[in-house]
């Protein structure tokens, strides 16, 4: 009874207990641009990554699905038993929309599950996470990406498409250091991940407010006081 008391403890010491990946949004110094009066409904993302959820061997290396599955201890030979938690495709859609919602750079951004769920957002964030893996196999890069459509509520046009995501070889010592010590693991690739999320949301508000701001040559100077939130609302949205 002593030793599987003793084999639980070392087990529990080992895991270092996740409560799964918590996304924090890096302070900026200053706001990416200008901010635009439009409210944003970000729906949930749909997941169109391989249907697999890790590739390789434990001397080789393994390629792991992100959106399907976890990261086992015993996956990546520390020997360490501790499970670094997913991110599947509605966790991204969800966490975008707080990212952009802390930024402040919109009126308002909200999530949803489905279009139906929309009330009175004038801009709707569709998209598909297309890649989320993650590579214990030395020197093959991470791959992350997703395949956005911005549409115009009001006429229904789309008004930007396209793909965003990081590809490069992770820090070679991100782990160095941790040893059996799970806690440690998780600590460092959670902090990798959400570098990773913190740089593709950056893109994503920059081309969304490149995407609804008007073309240079349209933008009339108005007087300061003349120009009222309605007018520029509708300026935005290709109303006037």
């Amino acid at each position: 009874m002593k030793k599987v008391l003793m084999m639980f403890l070392s087990a529990s010491i080992l895991a270092g207990c996740s409560s799964g990946l918590v996304y924090q949004r890096k302070p900026e110094a200053a706001q990416d641009g200008p901010k635009l009066p439009v409210k944003v409904a970000v729906v949930a993302f749909e997941d169109r990554t391989r249907e697999f959820t890790r590739e390789g061997n434990m001397f080789g290396g393994y390629v792991f699905n992100l959106a399907r599955t976890d990261i086992n201890g015993a996956w990546i030979n520390t020997g360490a038993a501790f499970s670094v938690s997913s991110l599947p495709a509605v966790r991204w859609s969800k966490t975008l929309a707080e990212d952009m919602s802390s930024a402040g750079t919109f009126r308002s951004v909200k999530f949803i599950y489905s279009p139906s769920e929309r009330t009175d957002e004038e801009i709707i964030v569709e998209g598909a996470l297309t890649k989320a893996y993650y590579t214990t196999i030395t020197d093959k890069p991470d791959e992350f990406a997703l395949h956005l459509k911005v549409r115009r509520v009001a006429d229904n046009t789309v008004i930007r498409e396209g793909d965003v995501g990081k590809i490069g070889v992770r820090p070679r010592n991100l782990t160095s250091g941790c040893f059996t010590y799970g806690g440690c693991v998780i600590d460092r690739i959670h902090g990798y991940l959400n570098g990773v999320m913190q740089g593709i949301f950056a893109d994503i508000r920059l081309d969304l407010v490149r995407a609804l701001a008007p073309p240079q040559d349209e933008k009339k100077p108005v007087p300061p006081g003349q120009e009222s939130p309605e007018d520029v609302i509708k300026r935005i949205l290709g109303k006037e």
